[in-house]
């Protein structure tokens, strides 16, 4: 599946508020993580291009959640009510790679407290990008981090602005990031949490485009955290400079015209829709899972053509045993699930129905 192809829908939207949490985690593991790492890729590969960097040397992807686990665990994660679903770029786990990072004993972190994400709510699609995850490194550890963070102030405020993030305040009666950063290291709060409103359904390509355009903007900060972890000196201008110099090229490839742009404006949450949900969650009314799930979970996660499972890295489709062009109707018993090479391979003439094979 090309990027420009991957659409997020209503289907997507409930799929976080239902209440089978097996269908759930399986439409997560098996639908939604795929379609995000491939946005992720993408990602990836623009800010090598623009940032003219060797990612593979200190970078990784971890996914949320991971299902990295055996057997017996992942029967709890099945049990786990998820309310969102990411894909990170985070630093590489690897032993003593972290060298400017102490947690207060006698071993180098294998995991530096910075990532980069993009994450897909009930709400919509973000950009969030969190510090101090994992967290419990040494006083020292975090006095080079705020250093940091209070030092570059200004350029910080200027990359996320222009990336259309907003700073989450701990202490809500003040307004300077300054004096709430000051106020965390004093209390021993040393999360920092920048996020971008969320971009509503139906999420497509030009929506995607702009919260990959936001994660670019971002990584500069990202990149400076990496370093002080590596115990180097960070060169927060350096990679501005570099984003300067690239930046309009970028916008004219992406962004070709200024229409682009205006329709994937960050628009604030709906209070309505907010509303919404905490009836639902407060009344338990069960949220019915889309028929999509229903046909991927009746059969198996499989496509019924060629066998493979959503378990090898396919995109799984909806496919009408009885075209629509024929007469067959939208109801779940004239669907069957295939992969993409299938779906696509299948001719409008082809009234098969593979369940009965």
């Amino acid at each position: 599946m090309k990027i420009e192809e991957i659409f997020f829908d209503e289907d997507d939207k409930t799929l976080f508020l239902i209440d089978d949490l097996q269908l759930k985690a399986d439409a997560i593991r098996y639908s939604i993580l795929p379609k995000l790492e491939i946005i992720n890729n993408e990602l990836i590969s623009r800010l090598i291009n623009l940032y003219s960097f060797d990612y593979y040397e200190n970078y990784s992807v971890a996914k949320t959640p991971h299902f990295r686990v055996s057997k017996t665990q992942r029967k709890e994660l099945t049990k786990t009510n998820y309310t969102y679903s990411g894909v990170s770029i985070v630093g590489q786990r690897k032993d003593n790679k972290w060298k400017g990072l102490d947690r207060g004993t006698n071993t180098i972190p294998k995991i530096s407290p910075t990532r980069l994400s993009i994450e897909l709510t009930p709400n919509g699609i973000s950009t969030i990008f969190m510090f101090n995850y994992p967290s419990n490194f040494t006083k020292e550890t975090y006095t080079k981090f705020y250093n940091f963070f209070k030092s570059e102030l200004n350029r910080i405020v200027g990359l996320f602005s222009k990336a259309g993030l907003k700073y989450d305040f701990c202490f809500t009666d003040i307004f300077s990031i300054s004096e709430d950063l000051e106020l965390k290291f004093e209390t021993g709060n040393y999360d920092v949490f920048l996020y971008s409103m969320p971009l509503d359904y139906p999420i497509n390509y030009v929506k995607i485009n702009e919260v990959i355009y936001s994660n670019i903007i971002l990584f500069p900060l990202l990149n400076s955290c990496i370093e002080i972890a590596l115990g180097n000196r960070p060169n927060l201008q350096n990679d501005i400079k570099k984003l300067e110099d690239k930046i309009v090229d970028y916008l004219e490839t992406y962004f070709p015209t200024s229409d682009d742009i205006d329709d994937v404006s960050i628009s604030s949450i709906s209070e309505e829709y907010l509303a919404e949900i905490k009836i639902k969650a407060d009344t338990k009314i069960k949220v019915q899972a889309g028929v999509r799930w229903q046909v991927f979970q009746r059969d198996n996660w499989k496509c019924l053509a060629c066998g493979r499972s959503a378990q090898e890295k396919i995109i799984l489709h909806i496919d009408h045993i009885l075209p629509r062009s024929k007469g067959g109707k939208n109801i779940i018993d004239n669907y069957q699930t295939l992969c993409e090479t299938c779906n696509i391979g299948k001719s409008n003439e082809d009234d098969t129905d593979l369940r009965k094979k």
